[in-house]
């Protein structure tokens, strides 16, 4: 009964990636703290509607995010939504994610509007920490 517990008890890191090789870093840094906290990382990408046609490039760059995260013996996991941000702060809520790694990117004013500052704001009520890599 006590493994049980401290399974639902573990700390719980969400990476969120884009096609970009960038996104290794993020990977690493959910790696390195989920060994911090003696957690649990997943590496989570959203695929929206418009994007089932990409190039066979962001596919191959998604696979190799993909592999390396398991080789960090992360979990990967393909969500598909149309708003990035409430998908997101789903996924982190029912898995009982605690803290979310997100990249900033070269466009980041872009980004913060159309997703980083909305994801905070879904899941500030359930105490997940939205942590923004430079």
């Amino acid at each position: 009964m006590l493994d049980n517990f401290d399974a639902q008890c573990r700390y719980r890191i969400m990476v969120c990636v884009t096609p970009q090789k960038s996104c290794d870093r993020l990977i690493k840094a959910g790696h390195d703290r989920a060994r911090e906290t003696k957690g649990e990382f997943s590496v989570v990408y959203v695929n929206k509607d418009d994007d089932l046609h990409k190039h066979l490039e962001e596919h191959e760059i998604l696979i190799e995010l993909f592999n390396n995260a398991q080789k960090l013996r992360g979990s990967v996991s393909i969500l598909s939504g149309k708003k990035v941000y409430e998908t997101l702060a789903q996924f982190a809520t029912d898995n009982k994610v605690n803290e979310i790694i997100v990249g900033k990117s070269l466009r980041s004013a872009f980004d913060n509007q159309q997703v980083i500052n909305p994801l905070r704001k879904c899941v500030e009520n359930n105490n997940i920490h939205v942590n923004v890599v430079d």
